[in-house]
């Protein structure tokens, strides 16, 4: 007796096509026929990767010594500069050996769903969120929890808010100042108030600062764990060049933790 199998898995089955591709994938075929579209899909910055980046780049890709596999968790320089940088710009001081680098932010947001989420394991998402987070917390095996956010509040959440989602099952925080695709920045009380409530909580945080420098007017980016220290040792920090840098093709991210 033969057993009829799934051509792919359950888990692969589970997740849906990424919606910012498939907008996207629609823009450009509107515009390869020469319809007037702006794609407000994919988030591609609208100037070139600076020539310095390039240049350096390509002085790299002549030392023999980089020819080789590099250690996995990343070159050690590349380490320590993203260590430097994190604390210039966001006030947050962690070792070389803290970081992380990876192929791109969104291995960084899987890798982090994955070592953290058990089957079942809840994850509270504010609303609206990158469509990619409820797809990476689903093939770890976790579970996303929305939390509404809306107009009337800036698109922020609250403590209250987030205490009435959280259930026994709940682990994991995304938090994400500013916001893809709402812009909201979270005021810096708000974010040590956040934070403070994860920690006494038990709770780990994983915060995507990938616009952190994408701030206008009177908002001011604020690092979670910078705000609520006490946090830090169960706070998760995602980040990578592709925005502030409009190096979206170059897929160089990291992850900070503990």
């Amino acid at each position: 007796m033969t057993v009829a199998h799934r051509r792919i898995s359950e888990r692969v089955s589970a997740i849906t096509e990424s919606a910012t591709l498939a907008v996207d994938a629609k823009a450009k075929a509107l515009k390869a026929a020469r319809r007037p579209v702006i794609g407000f899909g994919a988030g591609e910055p609208d100037f070139p990767t600076p020539d310095y980046i390039v240049a350096a780049a390509q002085r790299a890709c002549a030392e023999p010594r980089f020819h080789h596999y590099s250690p996995t968790p990343g070159l050690p320089e590349l380490r320590e500069a993203v260590a430097a940088k994190t604390a210039r710009d966001s006030g947050y001081q962690v070792s070389a050996s803290q970081v992380l680098i990876t192929n791109g932010g969104k291995q960084a947001v899987y890798q982090a769903f994955a070592t953290l989420l058990d089957p079942g394991d809840e994850v509270l998402l504010p609303t609206p969120y990158w469509t990619t987070y409820p797809e990476a917390i689903s093939l770890a095996g976790g579970v996303a929890v929305p939390v509404m956010t809306d107009e009337r509040t800036g698109y922020l959440t609250s403590v209250a808010d987030l205490e009435a989602a959280r259930t026994p099952r709940t682990k994991v925080l995304l938090f994400v100042s500013p916001s893809n695709p709402t812009g909201a920045v979270y005021p810096p009380s708000q974010v040590a108030e956040i934070g403070r409530w994860a920690a006494e909580a038990g709770l780990w945080v994983i915060t995507d600062e990938i616009y952190e420098h994408l701030v206008y007017g009177d908002a001011r980016f604020a690092s979670i764990p910078v705000a609520a220290p006490e946090l830090a040792d169960r706070c998760v920090v995602l980040n990578g060049v592709a925005k502030t840098y409009a190096m979206t093709g170059w897929r160089v991210g990291w992850m900070i933790g503990p």
